[in-house]
Parts: C-alpha cells; sequence; structure tokens
C-alpha cells in the first residue's frame, strides 16, 4: 500500500501581540501600534502602520521616541497573561478543525492535513480559509497561513501569505506551478527559511547563497562537509523531502528555567528572595502541567556584566532535593536557602532566576526511600495539598490571588511596564464594562 505524501498546514497570528492588545481597544485599529519587551526596553512587536513609519522590531524605545510622538504612536508594554490567554482560546479553534495540530509557539501551530480532504489542493485552500475565518470569527485574531509538504514550506508559504495580499492570506504550496515556486525562492532571502540562524547565514551569504532558491540549488554533500546534518535537514525539506514530523504530544522538558532581569539594580537580599518565589512559582507552574517533580532545584543572579568599573558577582548553584516533589512551598524553601547562602552584600544585582532540574513523572515522587522517610513524606503530602487549594483557588477567581507572601516582600526587583493593558479574559476586576 502507498503512503500518502505528508501534507502540513502552518498558521499564525499577525503581529499577535498587537491583534491581542487591539481586541479590546478598538480604537488602536487601523493605528500604529509597537508592544515592548520585558522592562520597557526594545519594540518585540508592531503593525504595519508602526512599520510605515519607520520603526522596527528591536529598535530600543528611547531611541525612537520622536518618531512615536511624531506619529502618535500607541507603545504598549508585554502582557503576557493575556497573550497566553488568548493564545489558548485560538489554538484550541484550530485543533477543532483539524485531525493533528502541534501548538509550535504562543502565536502559531502547525497541523496535519495528510489524507484531508482528499487532499485536493484546493479543498485544502479552502479549509485553511474557513479556519482563518472562524479563528476571526471566535478570537478576534487576524491570521495568515501556509500548505506544503513539508513543515519548513508551510512556514515559508506562511511568509508569502503575510507578504503578498493576493494571495488572500493563504499560500498552497501545492497550487503553485513550479516556475511559480521558484520565482517565490528567488526573491525571497534565506533569513526567512525556518532554521537557518545567523552565523549560517552569514557562512551561506558569503559563499553567495542569498535566496531561498540559491540554497535549494546547493549540493547536499557540500552542505554535510561544511555545515551539519540539520542544515542538510532544512535543505532537504526546502526540496520537498518531509525530514520534520509533526509534534502533537511534545517531550516533556528536561529542566525548567525561569529568569529576568530587574529594571534597577537590587542591592538588598529580600528584593532577590522575592524575585526567585515568583519565578518560582511561574516554574512550578509549567511543572505540573507536564506532570513532573523536580529532584533538584538551581538558582541564579548576577550583576550587570556590561556596567563599566563594575565589581561582578554571578551566583549559579543548584541543590537535590531529598525527595522529587511538585509544591512551590518546599521548592521556594529550597532557592530561598540557596541565595542566603550566597548573596553577597554590598553588590547590585541585575537579573535573578530559578531552575528545575533531573525531572521525574509525579507519580515518582512522595515515596518514602528509606523506612526514615515517613514524617518527611507526610509534610510534603500536606504541602501538595495546599499547593492543589492554591491551583484551585487562582482558577476559580482568575490569575494569582493567592501567592507566597515571600513574593509580595519588595517591589525593588519588579519589572517595569509603564503601558500596562488590563486582562479582560482572566481577571474579573478587567473586565469589560458596558456603558
Amino acid at each position: 500500500m502507498q503512503m500518502s505524501t505528508p501534507i502540513f498546514l502552518h498558521l499564525d497570528g499577525n503581529s499577535f501581540y498587537c491583534s491581542c492588545e487591539r481586541l479590546f481597544r478598538p480604537e488602536l485599529r487601523g493605528k500604529p501600534v509597537v508592544v515592548l519587551s520585558n522592562n520597557d526596553g526594545c519594540i518585540v512587536a508592531l503593525t504595519k502602520e508602526a512599520k510605515a513609519v519607520g520603526l522596527k522590531r528591536g529598535m530600543p524605545l528611547f531611541k525612537v521616541k520622536d518618531i512615536v510622538e511624531a506619529n502618535k504612536v500607541a507603545v504598549l508594554s508585554s502582557n503576557y497573561e493575556l497573550y497566553n490567554s488568548i493564545s489558548g482560546r485560538m489554538q484550541r479553534t484550530v485543533a477543532g478543525m483539524i485531525p493533528r495540530m502541534e501548538s509550535y509557539s504562543i502565536d502559531e501551530v502547525f497541523g496535519d492535513l495528510t489524507g484531508v480532504e482528499d487532499e485536493d489542493p484546493a479543498r485544502l485552500t479552502a479549509l485553511a480559509q474557513s479556519i482563518r475565518q472562524r479563528v476571526y470569527k471566535w478570537v478576534g485574531i487576524p491570521t495568515c497561513a501556509g500548505i506544503a509538504p513539508t513543515k519548513t514550506l508551510a512556514k515559508l508559504c506562511d511568509h508569502f501569505a503575510k507578504t503578498y495580499p493576493v494571495f488572500n492570506g493563504v499560500v498552497n504550496w501545492l497550487e503553485l506551478t513550479p516556475e511559480r515556486q521558484r520565482k517565490a525562492m528567488a526573491i525571497t532571502p534565506i533569513k526567512e527559511i525556518w532554521g537557518i540562524g545567523s552565523r549560517n547565514r552569514e557562512r551561506l551569504e558569503a559563499m553567495g547563497v542569498k535566496t531561498v532558491l540559491d540554497f535549494a540549488r546547493m549540493d547536499a554533500s557540500l552542505i554535510r562537509r561544511r555545515f551539519t546534518v540539520v542544515l542538510e535537514r532544512t535543505h532537504r525539506e526546502i526540496l520537498g523531502v518531509s525530514c520534520i514530523p509533526l509534534e502533537d504530544h511534545p517531550q516533556p522538558r528536561q529542566q525548567i528555567v525561569r529568569t529576568r532581569s530587574f529594571d534597577v539594580t537590587c542591592s538588598d537580599m529580600d528584593a532577590i528572595l522575592a524575585a526567585v518565589s515568583v519565578h518560582m512559582a511561574e516554574a512550578v507552574n509549567v511543572l505540573r502541567k507536564q506532570g513532573c517533580a523536580a529532584k533538584t532545584v538551581g538558582v541564579m543572579f548576577h550583576t550587570d556584566p556590561f556596567k563599566a568599573n563594575g565589581r561582578y558577582h554571578a551566583v549559579v548553584e543548584y541543590r537535590p532535593l531529598p525527595h522529587a516533589c511538585a509544591d512551590v512551598i518546599t521548592l521556594t524553601r529550597a532557592a530561598h536557602d540557596l541565595v542566603r547562602a550566597f548573596f553577597k552584600e554590598g553588590y547590585g544585582y541585575k537579573k535573578a532566576g530559578v531552575m528545575l532540574a533531573d525531572l521525574v513523572p509525579a507519580e515518582h515522587s512522595l515515596v518514602p526511600t528509606t523506612l526514615f522517610d515517613t514524617d518527611e513524606i507526610e509534610v510534603l503530602k500536606r504541602r501538595e495539598r495546599i499547593q492543589a487549594s492554591i491551583e484551585a483557588l487562582n482558577e476559580k477567581f482568575g490569575g494569582k490571588v493567592v501567592t507566597l507572601a515571600s513574593a509580595k516582600c519588595s517591589a525593588e526587583w519588579a519589572m517595569r511596564r509603564e503601558y500596562l493593558s488590563p486582562c479582560p479574559t482572566t481577571k474579573w476586576d478587567d473586565l469589560l464594562k458596558a456603558n
């Protein structure tokens, strides 16, 4: 029996962060909008209207204040709670219309269309349009989509759909003639190929490989000799040979890391402890969602490595736990012990974070390893019940209504978000009001 050729869908939100902001602020539609990175540093997302006035991704806000003010650009801080909420709605909507889906990032998904609609190209394109229309109707987010026999080509087709309005939001590689495929690749720089990083791009460009078509015409043995098997796999994908399968059940993470830079330097240990508490709560949330427990806790904090004439101090320390666990109280206490052991007075710290390592399935936790572990296991079981109660309350009332007190001890470390919008999908107090 002959196997079907794989067919992939790639769909992502257009200017996703900005589209989420516009969803609850319709006055921003058609206006230039930018969303900033952590601590309101650089532009990380922008609308086509913002691009039209000369703004680009990565520009520091302080360097483009004049452009922002002259063109009345709406500036917003990153609101990840809102974006994650809208992302979940968007991805659930897509998942309801296709057999298998891979959640690739906050704003994009891959789908398996193999065998769908009898693999008729026109009907597959119509399906992609239906998905886009439903996402916009149910969620309010505009999207574009690409369809192709490989994930790399599908993502490239999505880029074509965003770049050329004539396609009406969907490009299906299977509907393009060989001549149109070559033309599309010939006018597209290699930086648009998924999987080619900046270092490989520079090396390829130095060899005269500047477009997708140039890359497609390279000799596979040359790529294998001069680069890596990963780039060779990307080359095969561009030629239409599927090498990257859909991951609708992604492998659990082996380590969970949460870090963040401070707006200002912190010389107070309580500020570092508060930051660690917040980061640990986020890490534990991820840990529990993937059904794991941690056997090792780590912390990191350091001063600004780029500060001229500044004293540098960096800490990266790990501590094994007697028993694997997944409750925020035990893990935060272990992290705090590490901070207290290695914190040094007189330094201004610029970044802190936590790590959870040696992850095991949750069912392997809370199991005595010796005859003398009973009391300790009982303590962990009580904390596990507390953890479950915290999660239930936060789920019921939204946001983070119950947190550890240590997370509230200091505002010195808090991320600067001067232009933060409300979270009407996750906080009762932010619900929209009808006048």
